[in-house]
């Protein structure tokens, strides 16, 4: 029950708008310290606390703004509620809408599957917002109109949220919806076209395949562990979704994730006879280079984007241990 008053005055002050609460907290403040006198116990403070009554309604006599269709005693909330809510149907629906687009794969051209998976996913993604906002707002709207009518509700003091840090690195929950729409829909792309169009990827002249760009073997031997990287980094996003705070446990699996995904990628870039030699012939021929000039370049570009994804990965994860590091010091 420790810091009570720091605690009502905060669940009262979160439900203001921010021009208004350093006034009110003050306020809140003084009267409370007047009220309680000279006497400052536990039971005492507790008694005060609960004669102010509870925070929701007593930060609706600071309103200085009318609401509709919500009213000011629950609008807060609903606010709240229906950003968690939002977060969590885009989530499903693009992992679902991802799975659905992959088993459900209609055979047509390269361009129209990109576009097929843009618009499924965009798509399923825009219309969990709209059917969120419909079902917190009704759920809402039957809790308020039948707030009361049946049991007297009783505040408790217990009911008071915990402080917030102060200073803790926190994760933006709009970019992690953005970087989760982004991955889920740049490696359905990916996947479907090693999947469904390896046979189409290559350099042509006059609409004929003159050399294709990957040896198919090699290529369908990682398609599992292609996909899995894919679900580990999918999955790492929709955590940072949820968790929206650097924690030890999301961190762990976060780095985890960052490690796989990099190792599977570094090695599948790396691997040898990837790229079919009559690729580097044809490059060859058009450029009046040697294949070996035309290959040594290429491996050396391989080697430039190894190093830039290791170096990338590897300060993305020690930021992210910093953050979750000094959260943990807080």
């Amino acid at each position: 029950m420790k810091n009570m008053i720091e605690r009502y005055v905060y669940d009262v002050i979160r439900r203001l708008p921010e021009d208004n609460r350093e006034e009110v907290k003050k306020e809140l403040y003084s009267n409370i310290d007047d009220m309680l006198g000279s006497n400052r116990s536990e039971e005492h403070i507790e008694q005060i606390l609960l004669e102010l009554g509870e925070p929701r309604l007593l930060a609706l006599k600071y309103q200085t703004k009318e609401r509709y269709l919500i009213s000011p005693a629950y609008y807060d909330d609903y606010i709240r509620v229906l950003k968690v809510v939002i977060i969590i149907f885009i989530s499903i629906s693009i992992v679902a809408g991802a799975i659905d687009v992959m088993i459900n794969f209609a055979n047509v051209t390269p361009w129209e599957m990109i576009e097929q998976v843009f618009s499924r996913l965009l798509g399923d993604a825009i219309s969990s917002v709209f059917n969120s906002f419909a079902i917190v707002t009704l759920v809402f709207f039957l809790i308020e109109r039948n707030d009361g009518k049946t049991t007297k509700r009783v505040w408790e003091v217990s009911k008071l949220p915990e402080l917030p840090k102060q200073n803790a690195h926190k994760i933006n929950r709009t970019g992690a919806v953005i970087s989760l729409i982004i991955e889920s829909i740049l490696s359905v792309i990916f996947i479907m076209l090693l999947v469904n169009y390896i046979d189409y990827l290559g350099i042509y002249i006059d609409s004929e395949l003159i050399a294709p760009i990957f040896n198919k073997e090699i290529v369908e031997a990682f398609i599992p562990l292609l996909i899995a990287s894919a679900v580990f980094t999918i999955c790492a996003s929709i955590l940072k979704v949820f968790y929206a705070a650097w924690d030890f446990k999301f961190t762990i699996f976060y780095t985890a994730s960052k490690i796989f995904s990099t190792v599977v990628t570094v090695i599948f870039i790396n691997y040898a006879n990837l790229f079919n030699t009559l690729m580097f012939d044809k490059i060859a021929e058009f450029s009046n280079l040697t294949t070996a000039q035309v290959s040594n370049g290429f491996q050396t570009g391989i080697n430039v984007f190894t190093i830039f994804i290791c170096i990338a990965v590897s300060f993305d994860l020690i930021a992210s241990w910093f953050k979750t590091l000094k959260n943990h010091k807080i």
